[in-house]
């Protein structure tokens, strides 16, 4: 077994045996309530080192990659196996049984013909070995080089495959960060939603009793229909970012959000 493919066997059991310490995340039936207003997200995930591990783990690009690897591994092999073919042996064994009819004439001096008949049968048996050997010039040279490119094939492979996983490692960290952000402008867009719903209330007895301006009571609407959309679109993208790590690290956080 190559050093490489040991690597990586090692590097799957260490993610799995980390991974195993966050089994809760994964357990469908076991949901956990979530309320982004007032509990840290970052509390009710695994730590980000695992986040990232766990979308290597479970990458379709990655894993193609290494298949591939191991596909040109194999391939090497039988490159340097190919000198086999040069040498052929040949094994016959042949038995049966065979018939023979048989006529002959025969012509005395006094030119009277006469004719003979017989019904010969046979056993035959037949062995036979060759070995031989044939010994192309090119392949025989090129043996070598084409070793040598089933092995660049396999650097290649495991080369996409590290590319592969700092692509990973960096749609983690920004999607990670990014729901860290949505959450904390879901709390300022909160307090904001909450302070204008206040200042409406008020702008309306306001309103009813002639103290302020339609155009005032106008622009106070405004500003509160303007904070509730900022609001919505916070917890949409809280949303987006919540659903998009669980599909980057193939897990199931097991979230109910809800807000109060």
């Amino acid at each position: 077994m190559p050093g490489w493919l040991t690597k990586s066997i090692s590097v799957v059991l260490l993610t799995f045996t980390t991974l195993s310490f966050y089994g809760q995340f994964s357990n469908d039936d076991n949901y956990e309530v979530f309320n982004p207003l007032t509990d840290d997200i970052t509390n009710r995930l695994p730590p980000l080192r695992v986040l990232i591990d766990s979308a290597a783990y479970n990458s379709p690009s990655v894993r193609y990659e290494m298949l591939k690897a191991d596909y040109y591994y194999y391939e090497q092999i039988s490159a340097g196996r190919e000198w086999l073919d040069f040498f052929t042996f040949n094994l016959d064994a042949i038995g049966g049984r065979w018939g023979y009819d048989d006529w002959s004439r025969s012509a005395p001096q006094n030119d009277s013909y006469y004719s003979n008949y017989s019904n010969l049968t046979s056993w035959r048996s037949a062995f036979a070995a060759m070995f031989y050997v044939r010994m192309p010039i090119g392949p025989m040279l090129d043996r070598r080089n084409r070793i040598n490119k089933q092995k660049k094939w396999i650097e290649i492979s495991l080369t996409q495959s590290e590319i592969n996983k700092r692509y990973l490692q960096e749609r983690v960290i920004i999607v990670y960060n990014e729901l860290k952000s949505a959450q904390s402008e879901m709390r300022i867009y909160n307090d904001l939603q909450a302070f204008t719903m206040n200042q409406m209330q008020m702008a309306q007895n306001e309103f009813l009793n002639g103290e302020i301006s339609t155009a005032e009571y106008a622009r106070l609407k405004e500003i509160q229909t303007s904070a509730s959309i900022e609001l919505h679109q916070a917890i949409a993208m809280f949303d987006k970012n919540y659903q998009t790590l669980e599909v980057l690290t193939g897990m199931r956080f097991n979230l109910i959000t809800v807000l109060r």
